[in-house]
């Protein structure tokens, strides 16, 4: 207090307790804001929350920031008994399943020798497409953690072996609960029911049970309408225009930044990082696990540079062409990626667009050097402390920087959208390209998941377009 003035305001009873927590807490910005605005918090609405949050956004400070401090201000709500329950929208932020290590002995070395036999090279008894990636294994396990949770902590059992768990009352109970307490996703559910399915059915300790129950059980799940689905995505959706516009106005941003007088190098190497990454994915709509694991070196790195096998499958574009004719030792660069590494467990080689080269040279050797840090992480992108980059920061800079100049927030998964979409406006019918720049095993894989955007309307249109060729005598 100087001079009379107070920064907390008037402040009422009801709010004061709130503003000392807040200060420990570091969260005075919001909690000032409505001890303002309101007489008491129970006054304070998610509508609310979120304008103070567009505003402070607005204000130039990051959505994942901004985010962090509406969900810290509902906890410090809910810790001071001004609501009673978490909000359903912070839900999903609350870990409520028993760490694999923290389960009885038994159930965790089963549970542990179940996710060994899933992700083995071979199994016995394991059917051949069986097999799972480390990470889908992450998945499964996470399944089986919250399901004990559940039958542990919700009710009250005390399973010790995974017959135990994988009782039809306990999964049943399981799905309802999940369903109606945690608001979880039909889908999301149904997937880790069927997680389950893919090992008890085949694995030889518990082959012998009948789990013709479990089939019946997964379809009786609630699915969201497709429609809804596509409303979700319709509010992260970005027209690849849009994206395309992205690198060039971070390189502007970066510019003005250069010119200030007290700047950090390493923050300007971050922005000439995140804008290559932009341009990368523009180039290549890779899931972003692929591009942050991207590897430059070790035994076998994805990323390289080398003269092409002359019995090389690689397609190879002109100017390439062009360049082994008139040089037949050239390098260039090449990016390889094993079965193990993909999702859809293909093989995947190819040679870098011209238009990444000059970007990743000069990335690798001016910018990354001064975020390595010391460190020497074998990954092509990495963080300003000189680790690898995990996938929550991969889509903190998609987040970030489409929020700021297309003003909404949408993920590195919707740019693979965006390049569908963009790509069959201008080259109907051509999935069988699209399904290889996106990597899908099978092109009905692709058919199913982008030609619904083209429906009855899209028909309609090719129709009229089609009758006036016909009327103006050229078709």
């Amino acid at each position: 207090m100087c001079h009379g003035w107070c920064p907390d305001g008037n402040a009422t009873a009801a709010w004061k307790p709130l503003l000392e927590l807040a200060v420990e807490e570091h969260l005075t910005d919001v909690t000032r804001h409505f001890s303002r605005s309101t007489k008491s918090p129970n006054e304070v609405t998610k509508e609310s929350v979120d304008c103070w949050g567009e505003a402070r956004i607005r204000d130039g400070l990051m959505f994942t920031t901004v985010a962090q401090k509406k969900n810290e201000f509902w906890r410090l709500l809910k810790k001071t008994g001004w609501i009673a329950k978490t909000p359903d929208h912070l839900l999903k932020f609350e870990y409520f399943g028993i760490p694999l290590k923290d389960l009885p002995p038994r159930l965790r070395t089963e549970a542990e020798a179940l996710l060994k036999w899933k992700v083995a090279p071979f199994a016995t008894n394991r059917p051949k497409k069986g097999k799972i990636r480390p990470i889908t294994a992450k998945g499964l396990r996470l399944t089986i953690s919250q399901l004990a949770s559940y039958v542990i902590n919700v009710c009250g059992g005390a399973p010790e072996s995974l017959k135990d768990l994988f009782q039809k009352s306990n999964i049943e109970g399981f799905i309802e609960w999940a369903f109606n307490e945690r608001h979880v996703k039909g889908r999301t559910i149904q997937l880790a029911i069927a997680r389950i399915a893919a090992c008890v059915k085949y694995h030889p300790a518990y082959a012998d049970r009948d789990w013709s129950w479990l089939k019946p059980l997964t379809d009786s799940i609630p699915l969201e309408d497709d429609s809804e689905i596509k409303k979700r995505k319709a509010a992260k959706y970005i027209d690849y225009d849009e994206f395309e516009a992205i690198p060039t106005q971070i390189r502007g941003f970066r510019e003005s930044y250069e010119k200030k007088r007290h700047k950090s190098q390493i923050r300007v190497a971050q922005l000439v990082e995140e804008e290559f990454i932009f341009r990368w994915f523009l180039a290549f709509p890779w899931r972003q696990r692929n591009l942050r694991e991207l590897r430059i070196g070790g035994s076998s790195p994805n990323l390289f540079k080398g003269r092409i096998p002359s019995l090389s499958d690689i397609d190879k574009p002109a100017w390439i062409v062009e360049e082994e004719a008139q040089n037949p030792g050239a390098e260039f660069w090449m990016i390889s990626f094993a079965p193990a590494e993909t999702k859809t467990n293909i093989t995947v080689d190819l040679l870098l667009p011209r238009a990444l080269v000059e970007p990743l040279e000069e990335y690798m050797a001016v910018w990354r050097p001064l975020l390595l840090n010391g460190k020497n992480p074998i990954t092509l992108f990495v963080t300003p402390r000189g680790k690898a980059m995990r996938s929550d920061q991969v889509g903190k800079v998609i987040g970030h920087w489409s929020k700021t100049f297309a003003s909404k927030r949408t993920t590195p998964h919707m740019i693979r959208d965006s390049v569908a979409y963009k790509w069959l406006k201008t080259h109907p019918k051509d999935y069988l390209t699209l399904s290889k720049i996106l990597w899908h095993k099978n092109v009905q894989t692709t058919i199913r998941i982008y030609g619904a955007r083209f429906n009855e309307s899209s028909g309609m249109c090719a129709m009229e377009a089609w009758r006036d060729l016909r009327a103006a005598g050229q078709n």
